[in-house]
């Protein structure tokens, strides 16, 4: 790479498009959570749901595990509890990171107060 070149996947691009706002990528991250960040805990917060009512069915949907003696209903109950708390502990997180970046962008690019002199006297 040429001196004075920035790659395509750096932060922040050397030409931007004019009407675009710059988007602060945050590293790290995929962009599938950085477009849709409510998708992991829903999906964990779903799948919670979901195997607490499939606790209630377990002996019949999954009948090799109760014939070998495992108890089938505390195993899903477990997972869904699991599930739960790691979904309502990335839901936390989401809010604390997308209050923590509206606070960056509003520290970085503040807007110019707006001065009026017509009613000064």
């Amino acid at each position: 790479m040429v001196s004075g070149q920035r790659g395509r996947n750096e932060l922040w691009p050397l030409h931007e498009p004019p009407g675009r706002q710059r988007q602060m990528l945050t590293p790290g991250r995929s962009r599938l959570l950085q477009q849709h960040p409510v998708l992991v805990p829903f999906v964990l917060i779903s799948g919670s749901v979901v195997l607490c009512i499939v606790s209630f069915f377990a002996d019949t949907l999954f009948p090799l595990l109760a014939y070998v003696g495992m108890p089938t209903p505390l195993l899903c109950i477990s997972l869904a509890l699991v599930l739960g708390i790691g979904g309502l502990l990335a839901s936390i997180i989401s809010i604390i990171e997308s209050i923590d970046r509206h606070r960056l962008r509003t520290a970085m690019y503040p807007q110019p107060k707006e001065q009026s002199y017509a009613n000064r006297n």
